[in-house]
């Protein structure tokens, strides 16, 4: 599946574009005209405690549509906090600092994309599984790099370890969403996203040509709150162009699900009995909470 994450990386050329009418021009591609208003105040996201209901675990493990796609990342989620958690807890025992790495974090597929959410808070946005660890906590303990390596390595495992249960299924399923990008109707609809976007005097040739663009823009302005306002305006931009092209491919992606369920029945069957329980252990192991980001 094509996973372009749409996170930080992008956040770069849509601060530029805020930043036009003080720095005398526009950014290749965008002008200075207004770009639509994001829907809803603005606020973080936020996220959604609590187990989904079993009927929602096929959508959960087979996403076909960008609201399906918030329940995946809650997935893809709980394996990070669980692999963050044994990290912490290695750290502890073996009293060593924690090592320096990424928090978890609830990150969208460009394949799928959550319109909802990136009409209200942009392209860049990821939102924190949990928050990171204080600097002081942080900084507790002894350095030692060996050590530090070792818990690495058990926080990697037991992430693993968890998504083993559902990811060679899901691996499955992956080229079926991306296959939906080659379908003639799909192609077709995806056509019209320029026109769309140069009616908000955004003039791109293609939708890699329009995400290249928010990286530009982003990056280039140094004020946190313009570089959200331009953000925001782009998705708004986005979203709004990108809706037609989602009613016309999420029937075809929700068809082709419905064939895989057929030809993986029982796979599904045995995720059925062990997934949902797999997840309320080691919540209660670890105490933590699963949890999926909504607008």
């Amino acid at each position: 599946m094509k996973k372009r994450p749409i996170t930080a990386a992008v956040l770069g050329s849509v601060i530029a574009a805020a930043a036009l009418t003080g720095c005398g021009g526009a950014a290749p591609g965008l002008s200075a005209a207004p770009l639509p208003t994001a829907s809803g105040p603005v606020r973080p996201p936020t996220v959604a405690r609590g187990l989904p209901a079993e009927r929602d675990l096929t959508a959960m493990v087979l996403p076909a549509t960008g609201r399906d796609s918030r329940l995946t990342q809650g997935l893809d989620g709980f394996a990070q906090l669980v692999g963050h958690a044994r990290l912490q807890e290695c750290a502890e025992q073996a009293g060593v600092r924690l090592p320096e790495v990424p928090p978890p974090a609830y990150i969208g597929w460009s394949d799928l994309p959550d319109l909802g959410f990136i009409g209200r808070h942009g392209l860049t946005m990821s939102v924190p599984a949990l928050p990171s660890a204080s600097p002081s906590a942080r900084a507790a303990g002894r350095t030692d790099r060996a050590a530090q390596q070792r818990c690495e390595t058990e926080g990697r495992t037991a992430a693993k370890e968890f998504k083993d249960l559902y990811s060679p299924l899901q691996s499955l399923w992956w080229p079926e969403v991306s296959a939906v990008r080659d379908d003639p109707r799909a192609r077709e609809a995806l056509r019209t996203l320029p026109g769309c976007l140069a009616r908000y005097d955004v003039e791109v040739e293609d939708e890699d040509a329009f995400f290249a663009l928010v990286d530009r823009t982003v990056q280039g302005i140094e004020d946190g709150a313009e570089a959200t306002r331009a953000d925001r305006g782009l998705g708004a931009a986005y979203a709004a162009c990108m809706a037609p092209v989602e009613a016309v491919r999420e029937p075809l992606r929700t068809a082709r699900r419905t064939a895989f369920e057929a030809a993986h029945r029982d796979e599904l069957r045995t995720l059925e009995r062990g997934l949902l329980p797999r997840i309320r252990e080691l919540e209660h192991r670890h105490g933590l909470t699963f949890g999926h980001p909504v607008p």
